[in-house]
């Protein structure tokens, strides 16, 4: 999934299943704002928690209901968003989200110090 740095975005979890789901985000924390039985629609943001929402690196999604995140993306790289059973992570619940800035910027990203020591094929080249 690409999104950009510095991007806000929200995830809704849908569990159609009679067994607890939890999903989980490396790398990252997000808010948990809102929960709910049955299918999510866009009329389930009106009971959404914005005022004092929890931070978290993993949510319960429970039977038969959806849950909201927000995650602010302030950090560039790939970043896996996956299914805490892992035999369900296996069969692919998961994915990655590419939380990426193609502007370089001292803001986001560094160059190599010209003073680095390189090794192997490294050797002899300019950083």
């Amino acid at each position: 999934m690409p999104t950009s740095l510095h991007d806000f975005i929200e995830v809704v979890f849908q569990n159609n299943e009679n067994t607890m789901q939890a999903w989980h985000l490396d790398g990252y924390d997000f808010w948990v704002v809102g929960f709910g039985s049955g299918q999510w629609t866009p009329g389930s943001r009106k009971s959404y928690n914005l005022v004092d929402a929890l931070t978290r690196h993993t949510t319960q999604v429970y039977p038969n209901s959806w849950t909201a995140i927000f995650v602010s993306l302030d950090n560039q790289g790939m970043w896996n968003m996956r299914s805490t059973l892992w035999d369900r992570q296996y069969l692919g619940q998961q994915f990655y989200l590419r939380v990426w800035n193609p502007v370089r910027s001292l803001a986001n990203e560094y160059d190599i110090p010209n003073n680095v020591l390189l090794c192997g094929k490294a050797v002899g080249r300019h950083p």
